[in-house]
């Protein structure tokens, strides 16, 4: 689906990609700043993460989509094509994301921790953003519901047509926006008491809880890879709270044994 001007046509997932960057670069200045750290570093830690994220979200995508990917067709360069430009899954985007961030420290030798503590609001930014782009294309839909918001697509690549479907792409931006909104008020707040933020910490249990529920809703199984009755995000929703958990417990262990108390 795109945006005909002409001969010039633009991608309408594109475009909001496209938004979704320019807005979380106009936040992330905005963060940056107000933490005194320095713009440039910021950039060239996204540029990192991005890169990451878009090698891992395709790579997941693979791995959970591999039964339905046609081998013997790799070397048509239209079906290559096609199973390249589409198909991203956003917890691999994420692991990519900080696989990123941990090579920008090594390489360029950049605080990262205080990067992604500051401007961590971000992400779910640009995710919101892309979600509204899956929701004008159809990837990503939702299962069938012909309650108050029902969306009907007459035109996809990916979503039934003419099918009232549950608009779980709209949920799932309108619950990033928020959780944008809750990590910026935490990190302001943490700023001014002069306490270190546990953004990253907060932004991954958010948005693990988010995705598990929302997951019941969707409706494109073969994208997602079930196992067990959950899907693959499920799963690594599941083991983030699990990994936050315990990660939490140990800290609070180890800071009464530093304090002394037994």
């Amino acid at each position: 689906m795109v945006i005909q001007i002409g001969s010039f046509m633009i991608p309408w997932y594109g475009l909001f990609i496209v938004l979704g960057i320019a807005a979380g670069i106009v936040l992330g200045y905005f963060l940056i700043r107000a933490e005194h750290l320095a713009f440039d570093d910021f950039i060239q830690t996204a540029c990192f993460v991005g890169l990451g994220a878009m090698i891992g979200a395709k790579l997941l995508y693979l791995a959970v989509s591999w039964k339905y990917i046609d081998f013997s067709r790799l070397t048509d360069l239209e079906y290559l094509n096609a199973l390249m430009g589409g198909g991203f899954v956003f917890y691999g985007g994420l692991i990519g994301g900080l696989i990123g961030l941990y090579l920008c420290g090594k390489i360029l030798h950049i605080e990262v921790a205080q990067y992604a503590r500051a401007a961590i609001p971000v992400i779910p930014l640009v995710h919101a953003f892309g979600r509204i782009g899956c929701s004008v294309v159809g990837c990503c839909y939702g299962m069938p519901y012909d309650g108050p918001g029902a969306i009907v697509y007459t035109e996809s690549i990916a979503a039934p047509l003419d099918v009232h479907l549950f608009p779980v792409q709209a949920l799932e931006a309108a619950g990033c926006f928020a959780i944008t909104a809750v990590l910026c008020l935490y990190v302001s707040s943490c700023r001014k008491r002069g306490k270190r933020a546990k953004s990253v910490q907060l932004y991954l249990a958010m948005y693990a809880v988010l995705r598990f529920i929302l997951e019941f809703a969707r409706y494109d199984d073969a994208e997602r890879g079930i196992e067990f009755g959950l899907s693959t995000s499920q799963w690594i929703s599941i083991g983030i709270c699990v990994a936050l958990i315990v990660m939490e417990v140990r800290g609070r262990a180890r800071g009464r044994t530093l304090s002394g108390v037994k």
